[in-house]
């Protein structure tokens, strides 16, 4: 069963894919999603073929997971790092200023899978953000949404944590930060650009399934 950190997690990726969508019925969409308890979301992601039985994603649909998507780059995101084992974008609802998601580029399902280069990656955008953002500390934490395992890291100003309220982030304010935060590889220095919006396949949503509403 889904917890509801995971839940609202999840819920948010999906909002985000539908509101890039052009299809009449996005609202109700959005609204059914929303509307879901956890059970109901497990079920609605099971259905559509977006995680397996046991809770893992599905080997058959790569491409349905919202972390790889992004770390693809199929998925448009405000990336201030990424190389070749890795992206580190801006969360969309961030807890607090400058909260940011490292994601695995392989599908990684739990924390003993993440490599130590990639540990050492989270501490040095931590202490990246502490010099730029001021704040008084860094909580580095693992989450593991839809099966995918990410790094989040999180600038302190007062006691924020994974858990405090959030908001959704205007995109101004995002591609601002990314000005102040990015960190060019000497590698792939055009990786840290302006993300070019594609859009998902709409087609697919009228195919997807729902569960019952409760009255």
């Amino acid at each position: 069963m889904l917890t509801s950190k995971q839940s609202q997690n999840i819920k948010e990726q999906l909002l985000s894919q539908i509101d890039q969508l052009d299809i009449p019925n996005k609202n109700q969409l959005k609204t059914n999603i929303q509307s879901m308890n956890n059970a109901q979301l497990e079920e609605f992601l099971r259905q559509n073929n977006l995680m397996q039985p046991d809770g893992s994603m599905s080997d058959e649909n790569p491409q349905k997971c919202v972390f790889c998507s992004i770390a693809d780059g199929k998925i448009p995101s405000v990336k201030i790092y990424d190389d070749s084992n890795a992206s580190a974008v801006l969360e969309l609802n961030p807890a607090s200023k400058g909260h940011v998601i490292i994601i695995p580029k392989e599908h990684i399902e739990s924390s003993d899978k993440i490599s130590k280069d990639i540990s050492e990656k989270a501490r040095m955008i931590g202490e990246h953000l502490k010099s730029k953002l001021n704040s008084k500390d860094i909580l580095i934490e693992n989450s593991n949404i839809m099966g995918h395992e990410v790094i989040n890291v999180l600038p302190v100003y007062k006691n924020e944590n994974l858990d405090s309220p959030r908001q959704k982030a205007e995109e101004k304010d995002l591609l601002e930060l990314q000005k102040i935060l990015e960190i060019e590889t000497k590698k792939e220095v055009q990786i840290l650009e302006k993300p070019e919006i594609k859009k998902i396949n709409a087609e697919e949503v009228k195919t997807l399934w729902l569960p019952k509403r409760i009255p």
